[in-house]
């Protein structure tokens, strides 16, 4: 099911900017280089948001050169050449992407949820942890356990969590056996919470567990260092999730953004 919104270019804004800050900080690259006013992160291959180009700012070179560049990085890396493209961006480096053969997929949006407007409210119907800064070896087995995850890719959530320089904060739901059934990540910056690794049971599905994580992760961003608002980026078709956070008070989409992936020779 597609959103019922229609992907349209919009103008950045500054508590635009301040999102993408968050979001980027809140989920590092393992690797990074700065090149004229691109970001390009590098992950093991781990998710493409950590293993994209971002478009920062214009910069100089002409964008041919610049692609040209970014396209030999990830071949180094042995890596898919993939951008990252914001709607918010003019359509000229993606046009120019298209040409070469890039291909668009999953388009994401990002709401955010102004604290003044929708305070986060108590909606704790199951108890849950908070584990600051470093998830337990529990947690991230239940990561892997919930999305199917092959255990390589264990070391490389590891490996990426460890590079968290912001505060952070991981959340966890139990049922009735002791078992986790959900879990969560916050983390904060700039006055700004953003929420990210959501995940759950898939056999415990809409009994308010992930409610419950997400809850006590606003509650901890605003009482503990508190933040103004809060953020998340969420697949466009995922209309049960989007549901939830609006529910939840995530009432206002600031943008959205695809991927143009090369598929490598």
């Amino acid at each position: 099911m597609q959103s019922a919104l229609p992907y349209i270019r919009t103008k950045p804004s500054e508590l635009s900017a301040r999102v993408e800050d968050v979001c980027l900080n809140a989920w590092p690259a393992l690797q990074e280089i700065h090149y004229d006013g691109w970001l390009i992160r590098l992950a093991d291959g781990h998710t493409r948001r950590t293993n994209s180009v971002n478009l920062l700012q214009a910069g100089s070179r002409p964008l041919s050169e610049k692609i040209a560049y970014c396209e030999d990085v990830y071949r180094r890396h042995g890596l898919p050449s993939c951008f990252r493209i914001l709607s918010t961006h003019k359509r000229t480096v993606e046009d120019l992407l298209a040409e070469r053969g890039y291909r668009q997929a999953d388009e994401t949006r990002t709401l955010y949820m102004d604290f003044a407007l929708h305070p986060p409210a108590s909606e704790e119907t199951h108890a849950v942890e908070l584990v600051p800064q470093v998830p337990s070896a529990e947690w991230l087995s239940a990561r892997m356990r919930f999305q199917n995850a092959p255990a390589s890719e264990r070391s490389k959530v590891e490996k990426i969590l460890q590079q968290l320089a912001i505060p952070a904060v991981f959340a966890a739901t139990r049922d009735e056996s002791g078992a986790i059934v959900s879990i969560a990540k916050g983390a904060v910056h700039d006055g700004l919470a953003c929420l990210n690794m959501v995940a759950s049971d898939p056999t415990k599905l809409r009994r308010g567990y992930s409610r419950s994580c997400l809850s006590a992760i606003l509650g901890w961003a605003r009482e503990e260092l508190g933040a103004t608002g809060a953020c998340l980026q969420v697949v466009s078709g995922n209309m049960s999730a989007i549901r939830l956070y609006e529910r939840l008070g995530f009432a206002r989409e600031l943008y959205r953004y695809h991927y143009r992936t090369l598929r490598m020779a």
